[in-house]
């Protein structure tokens, strides 16, 4: 028996198989062809992700530079993840990568979210847009992103996103201090990669961002946590306060940040109360939800299957989700 897992806390529109769906609209709205057809040139293309992953991720962003592709994106996003079978997704983007062609990030920001939540219309799937600060922009244009999730009022979250090793969580704290007080739910990739050397140190450096990402940005969710039980405190603080660890395994797995799934020991988080959760990351490129569940889910006992499944509700930034 595997865990049936119908909701996503850590998807990127820009990085998911709706892409694919989405691909020969896209070019005909451009004017151009993409680097890539087909999920294979597309796995082979992001190879080694962590080597200039912004450039990479512009052979798709590139494509979505104005108001009608971006909504069609995210329209396409939103009927695959129902079509799929879930129920609940949260769904990310980073408007800064947008505006080339003209529209500023909270144009872009508004033409996405239009798309998204035409597909929960349409599609009877909830979703909740979690706008991204690409943590290499300056942390001015970090808290004009905040200030654009502030806007929406509590129907969007706020998260960092990208190159973790160059720019960790303390850059983009007066973003974060913007929300402090609001309804604007507040997530953050820490704790996936930093630099590789010192090697002594590469883990307590990982977890030096989770912590930062919790006590300081008062994030409710981090992203990855890979070194997250390897501090009980900081691990019976997040099941104290509800803070979720929206957890992608086979991304780390497979972008070499991890040399083994037993590592993150889930298994454990789980048994202590952590919201832990399951998610692909970008299976446009990465490996799908199902084969993150077939990995991970095999050495869990049934409870640890039942909490899985629970934690999807109980971990959601939509107020209006509840557990079935």
């Amino acid at each position: 028996m595997k865990p049936a897992i119908k909701g996503l806390h850590h998807d990127h529109v820009d990085g998911s198989r709706a892409v694919l769906d989405a691909l020969d609209d896209l070019h005909r709205i451009a004017g151009e062809r993409c680097a890539f057809r087909t999920a294979d040139e597309i796995r082979e293309f992001f190879r080694n992700t962590h080597q200039d992953i912004v450039a990479k991720f512009s052979a798709v962003t590139s494509l979505m530079q104005d108001a009608e592709s971006l909504a069609l994106v995210g329209r396409a996003y939103g009927a695959r993840r129902a079509r799929e079978g879930y129920r609940y997704v949260e769904a990310k983007f980073a408007p800064q990568y947008h505006t080339a062609g003209g529209l500023t990030m909270a144009q872009a920001a508004a033409a996405m979210c239009d798309g998204l939540w035409k597909a929960q219309e349409e599609h009877g799937i909830r979703i909740l847009p979690q706008l991204c600060i690409g943590r290499e922009a300056d942390p001015e244009k970090g808290t004009e992103i905040a200030r654009i999730a502030l806007e929406y009022d509590g129907a969007v979250a706020l998260d960092l996103a990208c190159d973790e090793a160059g720019h960790p969580p303390e850059k983009h704290l007066p973003a974060y201090r913007l929300t402090f007080g609001s309804k604007v739910r507040r997530d953050c990739h820490a704790g996936e990669w930093v630099a590789k050397t010192p090697a002594g140190t590469y883990r307590q450096r990982l977890l030096a961002n989770v912590r930062t990402a919790v006590l300081q940005l008062r994030c409710d969710g981090i992203g990855h946590a890979i070194p997250l039980c390897d501090d009980p405190g900081l691990v019976a603080y997040m099941v104290d306060n509800g803070v979720r660890v929206s957890g992608c395994p086979l991304s780390n797995l497979t972008c070499n940040c991890l040399d083994d799934v037993a590592d993150l020991r889930i298994g454990e988080l789980l048994d202590k109360g952590v919201i832990y959760t399951l998610n692909p990351d970008d299976d446009l490129f990465l490996p799908p939800m199902d084969e993150v569940v077939d990995r991970c889910a095999g050495a869990l006992t049934p409870e640890q299957h039942r909490k899985l499944e629970e934690n999807v509700w109980r971990g959601a930034f939509a107020a209006d989700v509840r557990t079935p």
